[in-house]
């Protein structure tokens, strides 16, 4: 009898407990309340090629002007007329500070007619046959602006008209007749470049300018794709136009973008419903420089458990004298911002524990961990029938210290990532450059689907925009 007795109680007290904890109690997400990252700067230089519109300016003034068989009026001189032609050079630009000037020579060609009472008429002229012609000189300046609905205009007016020279071959003298036409020819020049240029100016009004800042726009709040499930979200909320300057003979205007960068990974990001209309452009302010991109990494639950395995399975604890074992470690989302951890054991006790809590970031360690890890309610109630002992915290802050989650791994992926992804072309003729540094993780949080891993980086971003269109050529 007392054999039987032994042996009964030798099996209860060697055979392991068996658990069977319900499962932990799932609810929705909540909102996600992190806060935007401070605004960026994205330098965006335009660079307009002036030689546009310079065709479109030699478009707008003819290169020959006036007719030697078509007789004028002299004033003052109720008996003559005279005739002209002019020929112009090709325009040359050459930019200094803000403003673009424009110059070239016209030579001319000139022919004077005497209509005396009786007789017939005496005539004399200039530059024709093989005599040189005369030349003169014009010096325009065109500056312009961008408006704040994203219109280029321009405003081209005559700075300097001139004989070339002093020279006599610079002057049209008929000596026979006595008189000097050099005054009137420059005369009817200044009223022929008048009534051409606003032809300039009125084409510039009709450069395609905002559609195609429109476009751009789109493209910078669409996701930039890095690498399979990495995304760059570029994000642009205001724009702004500083002070145009020059570089040779290029006009930069120096477009600065106000932006909230970051970088998320997952599924590509929708943004058919998030796109924001090009905004008016502000006169730039003081808004500091560099920019700091937020990375979103988003750790899946199968990827986190294997790293989490990597740290806890055949771990051995003992508890209140009881030796246990880890089997096996599961990490998935319960909602709300919490996650599970479903810890297989054997041993003194054989099945599974539910830990849950909050996930957090230690900035100290670098580390994703849950600082209120503890017993699920379901698990709890289980020991009290008869585990109390597993209750002590010899379990609960053994896995508090070593279930945890390095930033390392995924940072530094992601960094890699945009460092190389971030230099690129956009569109043809707008290259995208920059450089990502330091990036620290800054906290930690949970959703059922993924932990999300958020971190700062400073880091410098350009957008060079060098290919602008042509002006459309003035109506003939």
């Amino acid at each position: 009898m007392l054999a039987a007795v032994g042996a009964y109680v030798w099996r209860t007290l060697s055979t392991p407990w068996v658990l069977d904890p319900p499962l932990p109690v799932m609810v929705s997400d909540i909102p996600d309340t992190t806060a935007e990252n401070l605004p960026s700067v994205i330098e965006a230089p335009v660079t307009y090629d002036l030689q546009t519109g310079v065709d479109s300016l030699e478009a707008s003034v003819p290169r020959t002007y006036g007719d030697l068989s078509q007789g004028l009026p002299l004033p003052n001189h109720p008996r003559m007329t005279f005739a002209y032609l002019l020929k112009r050079r090709p325009f040359e630009v050459v930019v200094r500070g803000q403003t673009v000037y424009i110059s070239t020579v016209i030579e001319y060609s000139g022919r004077v007619w005497y209509h005396p009472p009786i007789g017939p008429d005496l005539g004399g002229s200039c530059g024709l046959g093989r005599e040189a012609r005369p030349r003169v000189r014009v010096t325009l300046t065109s500056t312009g602006h961008l408006t704040g609905q994203w219109q280029l205009r321009t405003n081209t007016r005559l700075l300097r008209l001139e004989p070339y020279s002093e020279a006599p071959r610079d002057r049209c003298r008929l000596t026979l007749l006595k008189i000097d036409v050099t005054d009137r020819v420059i005369a009817s020049t200044r009223i022929m470049l008048e009534q051409y240029l606003p032809r300039f100016d009125d084409a510039v009004t009709r450069w395609p300018v905002r559609p195609r800042f429109e476009r751009l726009w789109s493209k910078l709040q669409q996701p930039i794709r890095l690498a399979d499930s990495v995304y760059l979200m570029i994000q642009p909320v205001t724009a702004q136009l500083g002070t145009l300057s020059s570089s040779g003979n290029t006009v930069v205007a120096p477009l600065r973008l106000i932006a909230t960068p970051r970088i998320v990974t997952g599924q590509r990001p929708l943004m058919h419903d998030r796109l924001r209309a090009l905004p008016a452009l502000e006169t730039a302010r003081s808004q500091g420089s560099g920019a700091h991109i937020r990375i979103e990494a988003s750790i899946t639950y199968p990827v986190a458990t294997e790293m989490m395995r990597r740290a806890l399975v055949g771990r051995s604890l003992e508890q209140s004298g009881h030796h246990i074992r880890i089997r096996d470690v599961t990490l998935y989302g319960l909602g709300g911002g919490r996650m599970a951890l479903a810890i297989t054991v054997t041993g003194a006790v054989r099945g599974i524990l539910y830990f849950v809590g909050t996930p957090a970031f230690d900035t100290t360690q670098r580390q994703i961990w849950v600082p209120d890890l503890d017993y699920d309610a379901g698990t709890a109630n289980l020991m009290v029938q008869g585990l109390g002992w597993l209750q002590g915290v010899d379990i609960r802050d053994f896995l508090r210290a070593k279930a945890r989650l390095p930033e390392a791994e995924a940072m530094g992926r992601l960094s890699e990532l945009a460092q190389r992804g971030i230099n690129r072309t956009l569109t043809p003729g707008v290259e995208l450059n920059g450089s990502v540094l330091n990036a620290q993780a800054t906290s930690a949080s949970a959703t059922r689907q993924v932990i999300r891993l958020r971190a700062s980086a400073d880091a410098q971003i350009e957008l060079a925009i060098r290919k602008s269109p042509a002006i459309p050529r003035p109506p003939n």
